[in-house]
């Protein structure tokens, strides 16, 4: 079933209203849905803006070396004339990645609205209060619950930006790992790019140097920049078109439908 705004609008209309924290997050969860008023574009694009500028000087000020091989493949997808969606995955390796690594990106991108991401993020640790609320909204952060599925208000959401022709960013593993082996993929990034109305072209990136600056379970959880000897390394990887795939299986589904009728 490709989603539409009245799936995701009787998410939004079941959220509670009780407190002004409730009502706060409900009135961003459909601004972020919609976000066709005036005041958000260039509201949205000031946080957006701000905050990957400011990520800028902390990679050149907070690592002794920061490396970026192979950042075109994403640019280039993100600057021609596309008319199809854009989804990139990549490792989680601190709970400050987002907005971290997007302080590689050009600076004549920064301010573009089609040219920043929308991304899933932990509401837990995000969304705590109204103000927050508003802020992480217009930094199009979108309020994500662990364990409550691939068929939640923040895939419905995220898939609404993807038939926009947005740019949706997924750390696939869930959650902060700083192991060496990856996690297993949760299924909603999956869930996004095949019921995409346009099949997403896919970039997969992946980065290292984040964990040395935040590591799990530390006392206060801020950054800690090292200047003397971190070292933040980032690859951006080839895009993937999944569109042939995509189409085969929902040929393949289509035809056991009929089977079965």
């Amino acid at each position: 079933m490709i989603p539409d705004r009245s799936r995701a609008q009787e998410l939004i209309d079941q959220l509670p209203r009780q407190t002004w924290y409730e009502r706060s997050f409900a009135y961003w969860a459909e601004k972020q849905l919609v976000s066709n008023d005036s005041w958000w574009k260039p509201l949205s694009t000031a946080v957006v803006g701000t905050a990957t500028t400011t990520m800028s000087l902390f990679l050149r000020l907070g690592f002794r070396k920061v490396v970026v091989d192979d950042l075109h493949k994403l640019t280039d997808v993100l600057e021609r004339e596309r008319n199809r969606p854009i989804v990139t995955v990549a490792n989680h390796e601190s709970t400050a990645d987002d907005p971290i690594i997007w302080g590689v990106m050009p600076a004549r991108l920064r301010w573009q609205p089609d040219c920043t991401r929308w991304t899933l993020g932990a509401r837990e640790l995000l969304y705590k209060h109204p103000l927050l609320n508003g802020f992480f909204a217009l930094g199009q952060t979108i309020p994500t619950v662990r364990g409550d599925g691939i068929y939640q208000l923040a895939v419905e959401i995220g898939l609404r930006k993807l038939n926009e022709n947005k740019w949706v960013h997924v750390f696939p593993e869930g959650k902060v790992n700083q192991e060496a082996k990856m996690l297993r993929f949760k299924w909603g990034v999956g869930r996004m790019i095949m019921e995409a109305e346009r099949t997403p072209i896919v970039v997969p990136m992946f980065f290292t140097g984040t964990k040395q600056i935040m590591p799990l379970r530390q006392k206060v959880p801020v950054p800690r920049p090292n200047p003397l000897k971190s070292t933040f390394y980032m690859r951006v990887g080839d895009a993937v078109d999944f569109a042939p795939l995509v189409s085969e299986w929902k040929a393949a589904r289509a035809q056991l439908s009929s089977e079965e009728a």
